[in-house]
């Protein structure tokens, strides 16, 4: 048995690699420094060899490093991969309380670790490290017990080296997890951009290996060069900010430096976006992380914005850079600036007699404007705005709501495009017919054929929506339960008025899309997708899709709208057999903030009455609140999210709001 020590770290003939295994560590004696080496051989003996040497001083061990060595002796495996190779390593051992992965790569090469959780549930600490030995100071990420919210992942080292350590918790579990290595090729973080003409998205700034963990102490740096002085460079970010630092304290998701200004990398549940003027038509972007520890790569789409109107027909939120409607009745801004000086928030504005009109008023054939400016620009194309549709070719049309009305009011067509053809036998938002639900009344066949009856075990849990031939649409906080989390305990009925009878489609579920924003305290974001195991016949007039509505679609606040579910009928009661529907007014989103304390996010909608005599409850949950359009089909405007109980005076129910979510769910379902 051969084993060499060079100042605390271990060289290996790599012909006697799989054979030997060493372990180092010291600890402090009295004037002086006491070194051990513990060393597993051919036969698994233990040696233990000491030093006592003040130039052999190891001195980023700690006593929990020593602690953790000392206790994972007898589940420590050595690993090395080669190029071009994938090793699955063997899991913990089921009695040893720590087990000890160290991984060799060739030469010029880092390794990339793909870490997949196969319980549901678990307790333990899964820890890597950017060297062959567990210092904190080497940390590059850790996982406590197993991550629902991260059920794969993939962790890169910064060389050819990297120690994995399990920690169990209180119980033990055979196999929580599968390892996976794979040595990649040092990749460069170098790039020049040259931007085009144009304000589309153009391209990506990704951090080495995206979408995997970016490896410790990145070095990054974008050379961006603008076609002209006019524009400005925009990054589009989802889930992460830049926040501006005036002091050195280290960044520890990121560490960003635009332009000669120090920012730091946060992760949050929002989009954001960095707007950047550029200095003699170039921008230098750089990133990097000043620790050993990382976290998911970071993505930021870019673009170019014109500086003299970056937000054409929207108001320009400067906290966050975005752009926002303006004077919709919807706060959008953190500061709510874009609602501040409206003189007619979500109402059309006649500039000749500073008077105020219903936006459904908007090129409906009557002059209602002293001038008649309402009826100005309605058969072509005008500027884009709050109400104005924005077809796909980008241009936008003034008339209010043309979705899905059979008039083909786009140049190319695109407002017609997905409604299906229209008539009684397809189309979406087309009745058959002409939670539990507190007022509500029994509903007929085919009268709501997009209701979904979203079950476990034969129990209805949830409703849904059918928004396209394979999708369900419902609430994310259906599924947050550890016991309703995976896919294959759920199925789905449609075409059902009585839960107790067996007239109806029924579907295996194969896959759940929760919102990446959703917040489980606040209840932001709650909106969920779920795949069917196979499409949907749209035969039967009792099965149809609804319409969902354009961001810019306009539900107007005093609309009557329905409620459709088989909750509970009162409170604390028990579900509906027959599937009930209540007709729901929609309220302002500033008198529903101030009763709910302002927890009310641009992401919500409130619908119902003063009195609570008429609203959604347990098992409504996912339920689809819908209106009637003028051309007599029916569009979603949010689904059942939450409230102060079940039909509480003063207090209304509280929808997720579809039109501040439809970009989201038609990215995933079209």
């Amino acid at each position: 048995m051969i084993c060499c020590c060079v100042l605390g770290f271990v060289v290996h003939q790599q012909v006697w690699l799989s054979n030997i295994v060493l372990i180092s560590f010291n600890y402090s004696i009295t004037g002086s420094f006491s070194r051990q080496l513990l060393c597993i051989g051919h036969t698994g003996l233990l040696y233990l060899f000491r030093f006592i040497s003040v130039r052999l001083l190891f001195s980023e061990a700690s006593v929990h490093d020593i602690q953790l060595l000392s206790s994972s002796a007898g589940c420590y495996r050595y690993s090395y991969v080669r190029a071009g190779q994938e090793i699955r390593l063997k899991g913990p051992d089921y009695l040893s309380p720590t087990c000890v992965w160290h991984l060799q790569g060739p030469p010029d090469y880092l390794l990339r670790l793909r870490l997949k959780w196969t319980r549901s549930e678990c307790r333990g600490r899964l820890a890597m490290y950017d060297t062959a030995a567990p210092l904190g100071s080497h940390l590059i990420t850790s996982h406590y017990g197993c991550s629902r919210q991260e059920p794969i992942s993939e962790i890169l080292s910064s060389a050819s080296s990297m120690l994995v350590v399990w920690k169990q918790g209180m119980y033990s579990y055979y196999d929580p997890f599968v390892l996976t290595v794979t040595p990649l090729p040092v990749e460069s973080c170098q790039h020049s951009i040259q931007m085009k003409e144009g304000l589309d998205i153009q391209g990506q700034l990704r951090t080495p290996y995206y979408p995997r963990y970016y490896p410790p102490k990145p070095q990054c740096t974008w050379n961006i060069t603008v076609p002209s002085p006019e524009y400005g460079v925009v990054l589009w970010f989802e889930g992460y900010m830049l926040s501006r630092r005036y002091t050195y304290a280290p960044c520890m998701q990121g560490a960003w430096q635009i332009q000669n200004r120090r920012m730091c990398g946060l992760r949050l549940l929002h989009s954001y976006a960095e707007r950047i003027d550029p200095v003699s038509g170039n921008v230098t972007v750089s990133f990097t992380c000043p620790t050993s520890l990382t976290g998911p790569g970071v993505q930021a789409s870019y673009s170019l914005f014109n500086k003299s109107d970056p937000c054409p027909g929207e108001f320009l939120c400067a906290i966050n850079g975005l752009c926002v409607p303006l004077c919709d009745g919807v706060k959008d801004c953190p500061n709510e600036l874009d609602e501040r000086n409206c003189v007619c928030p979500a109402q059309y504005h006649c500039p000749e007699a500073e008077t105020c009109i219903p936006i459904t008023n908007v090129c409906d054939g009557k002059k209602d404007c002293v001038n008649g400016t309402d009826e100005e620009q309605c058969d072509q194309a005008a500027g884009c705005g709050a109400f104005n549709y924005k077809c796909t070719d980008g241009s936008c049309v003034r008339k209010p709501n043309p979705e899905c009305d059979s008039i083909a009011d786009c140049p190319d067509g695109s407002d017609e495009k997905n409604c299906g053809v229209s008539g009684k036998s397809t189309g979406c938002g087309i009745q058959a017919v002409g939670n539990r639900l507190v007022g509500g009344t029994q509903a007929q066949e085919g009268e709501w054929p997009w209701q979904a009856s979203l079950q476990v075990r034969g129990e209805h849990i949830c409703g849904g929506t059918l928004v396209a031939d394979q999708w369900i649409l419902s609430a994310a906080h259906c599924f947050t339960p550890e016991s309703y989390s995976s896919p294959e305990v759920w199925t789905v009925y449609l075409g059902k008025v009585r839960l107790s009878t067996q007239k109806e489609l029924s579907f295996k579920v194969i896959g759940l899309v929760i919102h990446p924003f959703y917040d489980e305290d606040s209840h932001d974001y709650d909106v969920a997708l779920v795949l069917l195991d196979h499409s949907v016949p749209l035969t039967s007039p009792h099965v149809k899709p609804i319409c969902l509505p354009s961001s810019t679609h306009h539900f107007s606040t005093g609309s009557l709208c329905w409620v459709t579910g088989w909750g509970s009928v009162k409170e604390n009661g028990p579900t509906s057999d027959v599937l009930q529907k209540v007709d729901m007014q929609l309220i302002s989103q500033d008198i529903c903030s101030e009763l709910y304390r302002y927890q009310i996010s641009p992401r919500m909608l409130c619908a119902g009455y003063r009195d609570g005599s008429k609203n959604g409850c347990q098992g409504d949950s996912g339920s689809p609140l819908v209106c009637k359009s003028a051309s007599g089909r029916w569009f979603q405007a949010g689904l059942v999210s939450w409230g102060a109980g079940c039909g509480i005076p003063r207090y209304f129910g509280v929808f997720s709001r579809i039109t501040r979510l439809v970009q989201w769910i038609e990215s995933i379902t079209l």
